[in-house]
């Protein structure tokens, strides 16, 4: 209890001192004062104090703790100070207990302010608000409780708390002004509700619009949609018809090729008939590759992929709009539609180019066949000749070979009148020379090949059909041997057709002569017939080669 107090002001030295009390207490223990060891009274506080050890450190400590529990028992309660006044200490009451109460309480609604908005910018700042008023509110009770009790140490204690706190939240929240003043206010947020508004606004414009063109893409789909299987309707009859007349011609070439050979055969023209056939065969494989690329064509066609897409807008046709706008399927359909109609064309224009090369191989064919007709039908036979045109149709019979190796032909053709020749042999023998020649250019590269035909007539009447190449040459050892039955430098030859060749110039009075400046430097072959033909001479004798 605190003690009486009086009507009258009272006076500090009416509290009695720790050294009164002191004194007042040591008879009741029946110990005296502690007195200064090796010294006076009058030593100041905390001096050292030395023995004979010389070691005041243990004795100064207990010393001074001795000295602070004293001073702190000489403290008085705060309510002395306001002369315990009723009133006064009535206030001071109130106020800092409603104070502390305050203090108390704001902290908890922070706290719940923080985790009811967890969006709330620097909410971890509330928290040290939090703190730093529930510290102050501890003064306040620390300031009751001080007015009966003095503890005024404790209280310095919580106050260098809230000093703690104080600064710690005044350092943290300086730099956070500039942050904190550069948060959107009202008004800015106002003027965002209206940008975002007036989006909103023009999406639904644009929505709208959107719904405006779908309408609008039905109609131009339906009717490309129209278009397009129209397109597939006759690509289709096109497909059928094409088919039907490669059949036809492939059996119209097919039975040409069959009397072909029975006609070569026919006439004796095994050698003709070899080159003819072969380019006959060659012309039909070009047809059969154009026809196989027809076909692939048309089986990789995207014909398929427009039924497909026909399909999928009739499966969607009551919510057209809707797929078309929505569905990603839908939104790629324009361009895919626009894609597949130029895929079309592409198809159509390459189908029209394949059939055009094969009306010109078949038309080719027809050439070549009804040149070995003419022929066929005069077997050893004289008649007016013009060597132009006989050497044309040899070069026609092997065009195939010479155009599929790119080998490029020279004429030096001297203008001659008509003269009396067996037709038949003498193609017989350029049609086999220009296939020797071709086939000894084989080695070299694409494009190089030159190949030279002339034709002359000296002043004697006798007639010089030359047929010079740039292939492989002939070497010396060999020039006594190549019109030898059975020789050849070809793997895959065999050896006959120079030979047929030596006998049919003898046959006809003339000779066959050869020459060539070694590997490497072609060779030319020389057909020389005189005006008039000597009776023939089929004794099969190798004639030596002579220079041209």
């Amino acid at each position: 209890m605190p003690p009486r107090i009086s009507s009258g002001p009272i006076s500090a030295d009416s509290w009695p001192s720790a050294k009164t009390e002191s004194a007042r207490q040591a008879p009741r223990t029946g110990r005296s004062a502690p007195q200064e060891p090796n010294g006076s009274a009058d030593r100041p506080l905390g001096a050292p104090v030395r023995g004979r050890s010389g070691c005041a450190a243990p004795l100064r400590k207990e010393r001074h703790l001795a000295d602070l529990s004293s001073t702190l028992q000489q403290f008085i309660p705060h309510g002395f100070c306001l002369s315990w006044e009723p009133r006064l200490v009535a206030l001071h009451l109130i106020s800092d207990g409603v104070t502390a109460l305050a203090y108390a309480t704001i902290p908890f609604m922070l706290i719940k302010l923080v985790r009811a908005r967890s969006d709330l910018q620097f909410s971890w700042m509330f928290v040290l608000f939090g703190a730093f008023i529930l510290a102050c509110g501890a003064t306040h009770a620390m300031s009751i409780w001080t007015l009966w009790h003095p503890d005024y140490l404790a209280a310095g204690l919580v106050k260098a708390l809230t000093a703690l706190v104080s600064v710690g939240t005044a350092a943290v929240l300086w730099p956070l002004i500039p942050r904190a003043i550069a948060l959107p206010g009202p008004a800015q947020w106002e003027a965002v509700h209206q940008d975002l508004r007036r989006q909103i606004n023009d999406r639904e414009a644009a929505e709208q619009e959107v719904r405006r063109l779908n309408a609008e893409l039905e109609v131009r789909v339906a009717a490309r949609t129209a278009e397009l299987q129209e397109a597939h309707d006759r690509l289709s009859a096109l497909h059928a018809e094409l088919e039907q007349r490669v059949r036809d011609r492939t059996q119209e070439l097919e039975q040409a090729q069959a009397a072909l050979v029975a006609t070569a055969r026919q006439a004796g023209m095994a050698e003709v008939a070899t080159n003819v056939l072969h380019n006959v065969g060659n012309v039909l494989n070009s047809v059969n590759v154009s026809v196989g690329l027809m076909g692939q064509q048309l089986r990789q066609s995207r014909l398929g992929g427009l039924g497909r897409t026909v399909g999928l807008l009739a499966e969607h046709r009551a919510d057209l709009g809707a797929f078309m706008g929505q569905d990603p399927r839908g939104q790629m359909l324009p361009d895919y539609l626009a894609r597949l109609d130029t895929t079309l064309q592409d198809e159509q224009r390459a189908l029209q180019h394949e059939l055009e090369g094969v009306a010109k191989s078949l038309d080719h064919l027809k050439d070549v066949v009804a040149t070995q007709q003419t022929y066929a039908g005069h077997r050893q036979m004289l008649a007016p000749v013009r060597v132009d045109e006989l050497v044309q149709d040899a070069l026609r019979m092997n065009a195939g070979a010479l155009s599929r190796h790119q080998v490029r032909v020279e004429l030096a053709l001297q203008e001659l009148p008509p003269r009396l020749l067996d037709r038949h042999r003498v193609l017989q023998i350029l049609v086999n020379l220009i296939s020797n020649a071709k086939q000894a250019m084989d080695a070299k590269e694409a494009g190089g090949h030159t190949l030279k035909l002339s034709a002359h007539q000296d002043e004697e009447g006798t007639l010089h059909l030359a047929v010079q190449d740039q292939g492989d040459g002939i070497a010396p050892e060999n020039l006594t041997r190549i019109f030898h039955h059975g020789f050849t430098t070809r793997a895959q030859g065999h050896g006959f057709g120079l030979h047929s060749c030596v006998l049919a110039a003898r046959e006809m009075g003339g000779e066959l002569r050869v020459h060539s400046d070694g590997p490497g430097h072609g060779a030319t072959f020389t057909l020389v017939l005189p005006r008039v033909a000597p009776p023939a001479d089929p004794s099969g004798a190798t004639p030596s080669p002579s220079a041209a």
